[in-house]
């Protein structure tokens, strides 16, 4: 839709200016090289002929186009008109006639370049000169056209020019249109003063170039009052908002699009200019109200308001221009719902509010639209149903609402009259598509996206009729059914076709190449992942560039190319299907392969050697499959890679030293396999862009090489289940990305790529969307020794910390609390030994904590997030722990410490205790020597007392004395 907008739009552009430029018209030579040869019997004028062919002489033509300046007639030549009695040449046209999109190839090749000679200025009544669209890459606009006084026309547009715009040009008094626009930036000038005295100019077209520097230019500008149109898109100039005197009044096209409005409001003399047509400020974050601003433009016809903060305020007020026939408002701040005042715009043909936070339903109202052509609702949060009444809008072309929020059922009703629609967007929603299978749609739509709603069980029946489709979503679509033969003709001729995420069985298409495709449409996109296609692959197609068959059920061997065969695809994702045998070498014949994905397959065999002949690869998955031998050094040639995945295979032998030319590598991920290798320096040394590294699960042995901490983009470092040796190095905190968490991100394309790695004691899977957020850190399972280094401390980033089953020892760094960010702490396994740090309750999103089989002794912190980790399992092993959630209170454990003191159960202090014991001694002396004394000094109570003594004595007796009778 898209495209097909652009060409709408450029088209009416074109004739805009031209409607508004006359140039053409008022002089006496046409504009098609048809009616330049009317005088191709008019004498040439020889110096001018001279001047053509040195003008020729400087210039590179690749295509050959002036074939033709040979002769003596110079005014039959390609490109020349001239005066139909002089023979002086008027007009010089050598553009590129090829539009971009034709052909990449034709169209650079077609463009002229090299040098303009002077001689040019030899053509003394010159008034027509066109040399855009070519590649003057390198050199400055001569200076010399400035002497060519006749000129009406001039356009250097989009021709490759570059450095500063030479104030020559303002010399050029008779000038109508000047074009010097879509520089791409190249282009400058620090003063627009020379534009003043261009008296005569009409129109004037400097988009892209760079004004920064000029900050009078809107005043030099102001002084043309012949200027009816002015394209000042995205050239950074500063848009004042005051100027003195308005003199371009009679302006028809503004585009002030992408520039530097001052304080972000629309300058209030926008007003004065009330006979404008065509108004564009999209792209400059405008967000002041702009009431009443368009109240006296009663002939706008043309408005773009897109990427600015306007709210729907700003929506409404322009309801009451009733002569809009285009509204453009997406990518802004429209919150609320769609104003039911929309219906007044009854000229309307083009409304996109895309891209806004709108709610609601859609209004009734805009079903009273006759005239519109386009409607795109899309992004956004509109709710309800849609209105049977939108399929009345007879000229509708464009219909998208997808992304939103809309419920209901869409039937035959819906579609009734919608004759001319082309493209129909309805994905990302809650509807339901329910039509009768012999239901015909009055359209021909070269666009269907329907991607996320509900189409039906059965295929489609009624996409038979659709003969020019261009691009077909219908992925999650709810369709399980086998896709019918008739649909594989059919499919021959659209350029898209996305049916992944359904339920489709049997065979996948039966890929034919089509022999005469338009070269605009020369290569197709296949999307049929996580389907349930089974069988084999008969071929693999040869004109698609994109095919994906990932998550099926294909078995069999991947097809191989018949003899003189070659493939354009750039993208071949097969995982996860069940193919079998080697990775066939016909694959190396696909020059232009970006992306190759095999992994989760049933592959076996060594990797090719041939693979390493495709520059342009940026992801080699080949993960979890069978391969064996060794890693290729020609992979080190695939200087380009990005992600390199051979996880999970039979790959034996040390790491080829070629690897380290792969300098742009930021996945590199050979766990699960047999390698047998120190960790070369050069990893750290060489390969500094890594974000994700993991060898876990192999026999890499030695010392954990200090050059790894140069990795300073490191997000994932995976060195698990080897036999390294050795110490934790002190220089992890260099790795940047887990310090601060601030990176670049360039050149990060994980678009399909995914990483499997330990988290919370178990692999996990990392999806490509969450991926560039993980950071982790594995080195369990080895035979580390020596304590946890403090400058782990300071990765607070992290979220998985795993440093179990080695031999680390000393106590748990205090520090630890500074990791706030940890998921997954895992410490077992090793002889740790000490308390547990109180930090340890400082982090917060703990989900997973082993501290297991250690040597740790005393309390257990408790509080936040620890008290959710209720697993005893966390802590046995350790005999010295106590409290929760372990079984043996701490109590238990408090005896007096031979080191400092404890406290026991009731606050006391040993101290307390001491003072206790000493005196028990002195008490017990005090209380015998009372007792004593009163014995000695009172006789009636040492009587008593010794009489008491001896009638208990009696008593034992006589009670003893049966038990030992009975005894005897």
């Amino acid at each position: 839709m898209e495209h097909h907008l652009l060409c709408t739009f450029s088209s009416f552009l074109f004739l805009f200016l031209f409607s508004y430029i006359p140039i053409t018209s008022q002089l006496p030579y046409g504009s098609s090289s048809k009616q330049a040869h009317n005088y191709s019997n008019v004498s040439c004028v020889e110096n001018e002929r001279q001047a053509l062919l040195q003008f020729k002489h400087g210039l590179t033509d690749e295509s050959n186009r002036l074939s033709s300046w040979v002769g003596e007639s110079c005014c039959s030549w390609e490109g020349i008109s001239c005066h139909k009695t002089s023979g002086s040449v008027l007009k010089l046209d050598l553009r590129n006639t090829l539009p971009p999109y034709f052909d990449d190839n034709d169209y650079f090749k077609n463009r002229l370049g090299g040098q303009l000679s002077p001689s040019l200025v030899n053509l003394t009544n010159l008034r027509y000169l066109d040399l855009s669209s070519n590649n003057f890459s390198g050199i400055q606009v001569p200076a010399f056209l400035g002497l060519l006084k006749n000129l009406r026309y001039l356009n250097l547009s989009s021709a490759g020019f570059d450095g500063e715009i030479p104030h020559h040009l303002g010399n050029l008094s008779h000038l109508r249109y000047l074009d010097l626009g879509d520089s791409g930036f190249s282009l400058r000038t620090k003063d627009l003063g020379w534009v003043a005295g261009l008296s005569s100019l009409e129109g004037l077209v400097l988009s892209s170039v760079n004004l920064t520097a000029a900050r009078d230019g809107l005043q030099s500008i102001n002084m043309l009052p012949s200027l009816t149109t002015l394209d000042l898109n995205g050239c950074g100039l500063f848009i004042h908002p005051h100027l003195s005197h308005i003199n371009f009044t009679s302006l028809a096209f503004l585009d002030l699009g992408e520039n530097n409005f001052s304080n972000y409001t629309a300058p209030p003399w926008l007003r004065n200019l009330t006979g404008l047509h065509d108004l564009r400020l999209g792209g400059n974050d405008l967000s002041d109200p702009i009431h009443g601003l368009f109240d006296q433009m009663t002939s706008l016809v043309y408005l773009d308001l897109s990427s600015n903060r306007f709210d729907a305020s700003t929506l409404k007020s322009l309801c009451n221009a009733s002569s809009l026939t285009y509204l453009d408002m997406r990518f802004n701040n429209l919150q609320g719902s769609i104003p039911s005042e929309i219906g007044q715009l009854i000229n309307l043909t083009y409304l996109d509010l895309s891209g806004n936070n709108l709610q609601g339903s859609i209004p009734s109202e805009i079903g009273q639209l006759s005239k519109l052509t386009n409607l795109s609702l899309s992004d956004n949060e509109l709710n309800g149903t849609i209105p049977i009444n939108l399929g009345q809008l007879t000229k509708l072309q464009a219909f998208d609402v997808g992304d939103n929020s809309l419920t209901g059922v869409l039937s035959e009703d819906h579609f009734a009259k919608l004759r001319e629609l082309k493209s129909l967007d309805l994905s990302g929603n809650s509807l339901a598509l329910n039509v009768s299978s012999s239901w015909v749609p009055p359209f021909q739509l070269h666009e269907i996206r329907m991607g996320s709603i509900i189409v039906g069980a059965r295929f489609p029946a009624w996409l038979r009729t659709q003969k020019e489709v261009w691009e077909l979503d219908m992925r999650n679509a709810s369709i399980s059914d086998a896709i019918p033969s008739w649909f594989r003709v059919l499919c021959h001729n659209i350029t898209s076709v996305d049916l992944s995420s359904n339920s489709l069985t049997g065979n996948p298409l039966e890929f034919k190449q089509l022999k005469h495709r338009p070269s605009r449409y020369r290569y197709r996109e296949i999307f049929l992942s996580s389907n349930k296609f089974d069988g084999s692959l008969k071929s693999l197609p040869l004109d698609i560039s994109y095919l994906d068959l990932s998550h099926n059920f294909l078995t069999g061997h991947i097809p191989q190319l018949e003899v003189g065969q070659t493939s354009v695809v750039q993208s071949l994702l097969l995982n996860d299907n069940r193919f079998t045998g080697t990775i066939p070498e016909d694959l190396c014949k696909s020059e232009n392969l970006s992306e190759l994905d095999l992994s989760n397959n049933l592959l076996s065999g060594s990797v090719p050697l041939c693979l390493g002949n495709l520059r342009d690869l940026w992801l080699l998955n080949l993960a979890n499959n069978s391969l064996s031998g060794q890693i290729p050094s020609s992979l080190g040639n695939l200087w380009g890679l990005l992600g390199l995945h051979l996880n999970g295979n039979k790959f034996v032998g040390k790491l080829p030293t070629s690897m380290q030319n792969l300098s742009n590598l930021r996945i590199l991920d050979l766990g699960d396999n047999g390698l047998k290798d120190i960790i070369p320096a050069w990893i750290g040394e060489r390969l500094s862009n890594l974000k994700f590294l993991r060898f876990q699960s192999n026999n890499f042995h030695g010392a954990i090489s200090d050059t790894l901490c140069q990795l300073s983009h490191l997000r994932v470092l995976n060195l698990a289940h080897n036999n390294l040796s050795g110490f934790i190095p002190h220089c992890f905190n260099n790795i940047s990305a887990m310090v601060s968490g601030l990176d670049d991100n360039r050149n990060s394309n994980f678009s399909q790529e995914s990483l499997q790695d330990i988290k919370g004691g178990r692999e996990v899977e990392y999806s490509p969307g969450s991926l560039q957020f993980v950071k982790s850190l594995s080195l369990s399972a080895n035979n580390l020794v020596g304590e946890i280094p403090d400058e782990i401390m300071e990765l607070v980033q992290l979220q998985v910390l795993n440093l179990s089953q080695n031999h680390l020892t000393g106590t748990i760094p205090d520090k630890i609390g500074n990791l706030k960010q940890l998921e997954t702490l895992d410490l077992s396994m090793n002889e740790i030994f000490g308390a547990i740090p109180e930090s340890l309750s400082d982090l917060y999103s703990l989900n997973s904590l082993n501290l297991s089989h250690n040597k740790l002794s005393g309390p257990i912190p408790s509080g936040n997030q620890l008290q959710t980790l209720t697993d005893p399992s966390i802590y046995e092993g350790n005999s010295g722990l106590c409290g929760k959630p372990l079984p043996n209170n701490c109590w238990e454990h408090k005896l007096p410490a031979k080191n400092g003191p404890i406290d026991d159960d009731e606050g006391h202090s040993e101290s307390d205790w001491s003072w206790f014991y000493a005196g028990i001694g002195p008490g017990f002396a005090a209380g015998l020597s009372g007792v004593l004394g009163i014995l000695l000094f009172k006789k009636s109570w040492r009587y008593a007392y010794f009489k008491f003594i001896e009638s208990a004595c009696d008593k034992i007796w006589v009670k003893t004395t049966r038990p030992r009778r009975n005894f005897r």
